[in-house]
This record gives structure tokens, sequence and C-alpha cells, in this order.
């Protein structure tokens, strides 16, 4: 679908994807921000912490939380995009996931392994 020819079904259903990840994920939500700042990139977040990225060279990527939480999936699918190479805005937000006490940070979700 992300490496699909722009004059095809396939290629029209990444175009709108991409000119709207708002209708995609919703506002403010991760998968909605990773397609805003990262260029060609199509994405979709769902249940039990599934992801599934296209990148319009082609590259795909498949992640599952195998616990099914949410917290860890931005940050490990930004390690695994930041460590392909890929440029984005979005990383910074994707990457930061404290880990709450009472309100206040006592820890935080951190990728580690991918390289």
């Amino acid at each position: 679908l992300s490496a699909a020819a722009p004059a095809t079904p396939e290629g029209r259903v990444a175009r709108a994807m991409r000119a709207y990840p708002e209708y995609v994920g919703g506002d403010g939500r991760d998968v909605t921000n990773l397609m805003a700042g990262t260029p060609g990139l199509i994405a979709k977040d769902g249940a039990e912490a599934v992801y599934a990225v296209g990148l319009a060279d082609g590259r795909g990527i498949a992640l599952k939380v195998a616990d099914g939480g949410q917290r860890a999936r931005p940050v490990i699918l930004a390690a695994v995009l930041r460590s392909l190479g890929v440029a984005s805005t979005a990383y910074e937000a994707l990457e930061h996931s404290p880990i709450l006490g009472h309100g206040v940070p006592v820890g935080a979700v951190v990728a580690v392994g991918i390289s």
C-alpha cells in the first residue's frame, strides 16, 4: 500500500492516509503524529498493541507487544524506525513514556537492544 503507484486504487488510499492522518488514528494519537511527522510513511495501530507501518520505499514493519499493553508500542516503533535510518519529527513525542507513581514520574519505558 505505501509503495503503490499513485494512479492505482492503493496509491489513492495511501495518498489520502498521508494527507489526512487524523482520519486514520484520531487527533493527538501517536499513529497520527507518526504519519504527520514522517514523510512517505503510512501506519495503522490496532487492538492489543499491534502496529503496522509501510515506508514509501516498500519496507514494512509489523509490531506486536506480547502482553497487549499500549504504553511500549510507540517507544519501540520509534526505536525501530530510528535504527532503520528513517527521519521523523515525531520521535521526541513517541519516545517519552513516563511511568507515574501518584502522578509523579518514577521511571520510563525505554527501548533497549534495538540497533
